[in-house]
């Protein structure tokens, strides 16, 4: 899986990122300043939607 962005709703600080490698799947959020911090690795994509969901506080809006 290429990287693949992912925006939570509400505005700020809502962008996170989802890459797979070897059948496990790392989160990070992003950063506008190009810093990504990983927040997790898990091995589906339900889970690191979790991850992501538990980590902003908000729903997924969008994945691309």
């Amino acid at each position: 899986m290429a990287k693949k962005k992912v925006i939570v709703e509400g505005g700020g600080e809502n962008l996170y990122y989802v890459s797979e490698s070897n059948g496990t799947i790392y989160v990070y959020k992003g950063s506008v300043w190009g810093s990504d911090t990983q927040i997790g690795k898990v091995r589906e994509m339900r889970d690191a939607i979790a991850v992501i969901e538990n980590h902003a506080g908000r729903k997924i809006k969008s994945i691309g």
